[in-house]
């Protein structure tokens, strides 16, 4: 290791046409302490040491911390640089100082696993963060360290549900947490559960969706925004499977939650119609269509849609279609439920329109909702679009254009 450290400022220098005493004279450093290293006799120079030499030939720092990291086991200096290469953004050195800072028999291994979990969560790069996690995973799970492998698998979780593109891959990966679940903090156990199982219901897996939140009910005594976000996610899947009575139980325990919002109206009406009620459906989801600002009545739309539909009420949901500017978000929601939820409208919508024969515009808003299903990363329902589009395409006899083969090859991209 020494040898190959030496060798690269020997080469340096030689680059550049210096000398011994060129390089002493510029770095501050003895032309001994230089030849020492270059020969490999020095075998653990110090990290001042090397960053004035490596300074003085424009060695590029993250060149040097590379090298110089399989030199040493010294916990301070292992920290210190790990700090560097956190603050300048070098992801690809984060992981290899932090598994090298990690496996040193020089530092107590609870000791440097405390040491790089508060550095990951005093890190405000995301990026970082997940890489520092990642490095704690990798280690403790090769040596048995549950209750670290738990708390990091927490953590890496809650950074990587927020992207969206990557939503069902994150759900698999998280689901890996459930072997070590018992060694999370009661807390942080719960609210696992409840993201997992909001996360679940998105994707549609309704089983596990109701697995995972009554497994947060069965510890939680509190009334919280996401024990209520829980209740909403049961009642969607009670509905799914068609057991209207238990939906009906988890609606009132949302309803009487202090947490409970203007989509107990919405989802009482949602009730409604799967019981066959569908006027008084439509009249209640009216209701909340009007006490309910534009960004949250695109999913009481797609309800009514569908009660329209089942009413036979066409005329009705065509008007509904022309008022789109009344209900359509003006910016991309920041929530997957609702950028799902703008998925499943322009579904509805393009099948409606297609129906009727209004293939240019059908085709449009299946276009459309295949793009959201995408943005989301539920791949399952992007290639159940891009089907249904091309199913359309053959069963009214109409030719693709260039044009959406091209979006559709765009959108394929990245899903296979």
């Amino acid at each position: 290791m020494s040898l190959s450290l030496g060798a690269l400022i020997s080469s340096h220098r030689s680059r550049r046409n210096l000398t011994l005493a060129d390089l002493s004279e510029m770095s501050g450093v003895s032309k001994s302490t230089i030849s020492l290293i270059e020969t490999g006799e020095t075998k653990r120079p110090s990290y001042a040491t090397w960053r004035k030499i490596a300074e003085a030939i424009d060695i590029a720092p993250s060149v040097i911390i590379n090298a110089f990291v399989d030199t040493t086991h010294h916990p301070r200096t292992l920290e210190l640089i790990l700090a560097e290469v956190i603050t300048e953004g070098w992801e690809a050195l984060v992981s290899k100082v932090a598994t090298h800072y990690l496996e040193s028999p020089k530092v107590d291994t609870f000791r440097a696993l405390d040491h790089i979990d508060r550095t990951a969560r005093d890190t405000e790069n995301k990026r970082i963060k997940r890489i520092l996690w990642d490095t704690i995973i990798n280690f403790t799970r090769s040596r048995g360290i549950p209750s670290y492998l738990a708390n990091a698998l927490y953590e890496r979780y809650l950074i990587e549900r927020d992207d969206f593109a990557r939503f069902e891959e994150t759900y698999r990966r998280g689901k890996e947490l459930l072997l070590y679940v018992e060694h999370l903090y009661v807390e942080d156990r719960i609210d696992y559960y409840y993201k997992m199982g909001v996360h679940a219901n998105i994707l549609d897996l309704h089983d596990e969706s109701i697995d995972l939140c009554r497994l947060g009910l069965r510890e939680d005594r509190s009334d919280s925004r996401p024990k209520a976000s829980a209740y909403i996610s049961l009642f969607n899947s009670c509905i799914y499977f068609g057991d209207f009575h238990i939906a009906d139980i988890y609606l009132k325990e949302y309803e009487n939650s202090k947490y409970a919002d203007f989509r107990k109206n919405h989802f009482r009406a949602t009730l409604l119609a799967k019981k066959g009620q569908h006027e008084d459906a439509i009249s209640l989801f009216n209701v909340c269509l009007n006490e309910t600002d534009r960004e949250g009545r695109i999913s009481i739309v797609v309800d009514l849609m569908e009660s329209y539909l089942q009413a036979g009420k066409t005329d009705d949901l065509m008007l509904l279609l022309e008022t789109e500017d009344q209900f359509l978000p003006e910016k991309m929601p920041q929530h997957p439920y609702r950028i799902k939820t703008l998925a499943q409208y322009y579904r509805r919508k393009a099948l409606c329109l297609i129906s009727m024969e209004k293939y240019d515009q059908g085709f449009h808003s299946l276009i459309e909702s295949i793009k959201y299903y995408k943005h989301i990363g539920i791949t399952t329902e992007v290639i159940e679009g891009i089907r249904l589009f091309l199913r359309h395409h053959r069963t009214n006899n109409k030719n693709l254009t260039f044009e959406h083969m091209e979006l559709i090859e765009n959108i394929c991209d990245n899903i296979l």
